[in-house]
């Protein structure tokens, strides 16, 4: 595990190019359901996941053990790899009812049961967040990225583990992430796999940005 702690002010650069990003799609998300939502990014590691002893259910939070609804987006040019929001199911399901205005169900049953008009709105919310979060990374480094419409699974823990791990990607950088809507707390992550090219690129242009500082 490479902890990004052990270089602060690039480890701090990077937690506030990703806390704008989801405070632009906080707003944007705000806006549309026309509810108060806040995103906050609290920690990001980054993962080997060639290392044999990976393992992304082990760096999940805690309260993601069951059921994940998963929105994806690919990206390539400058940086290449794949984009993932996660959540609980079953939470995923309060914020689907909370957005689309509808009552909040008893049953502790409901996870799978997710409708067509469910999956198209976690496609929304992963497009606002994913291209937020991407498109201020392509801007504020200067980086050009083109990437896929949104695809939305749903995963249990040990088969996105191996999902992840099929990808091929080198690297996993993982923004654990706090939504906040109607006082109620979902916590999710946001899992961005890149290749070795892609991380050394962006390590690059975080240094340049480092480096600036210090001047």
């Amino acid at each position: 595990m490479i902890k990004m702690n052990s270089n602060t002010l690039r480890y701090d650069i990077l937690r506030e190019l990703f806390n704008i990003s989801i405070g632009k799609a906080a707003s944007i998300l705000s806006e549309i359901t026309n509810k108060k939502i806040l995103l906050d990014v609290p920690n990001i590691e980054i993962l080997n996941s060639q290392d044999e002893n990976f393992k992304i259910n082990g760096c999940l939070p805690d309260k993601m053990d069951g059921t994940l609804m998963v929105s994806s987006i690919c990206f390539e040019k400058k940086l290449k790899g794949k984009a993932n929001l996660i959540f609980p199911a079953k939470k995923m399901r309060t914020f689907i009812n909370l957005c689309l205005n509808e009552e909040q169900e008893n049953s502790q049953y409901y996870d799978m049961n997710f409708t067509d008009i469910d999956f198209d709105t976690v496609k929304e919310i992963g497009n606002i967040i994913l291209n937020c979060i991407l498109g201020e990374i392509g801007n504020y480094l200067n980086i050009n990225l083109t990437y896929t419409l949104p695809e939305v699974k749903v995963f249990d823990v040990i088969d996105f583990s191996k999902d992840i791990k099929n990808q091929g990607h080198m690297y996993t950088l993982i923004l654990y992430i706090t939504f906040l809507i109607d006082d109620v707390e979902i916590e999710g992550a946001i899992i961005i796999d890149l290749t070795l090219k892609s991380l050394n690129e962006l390590m690059k242009k975080i240094d340049k940005v480092r480096d600036e500082l210090d001047e």
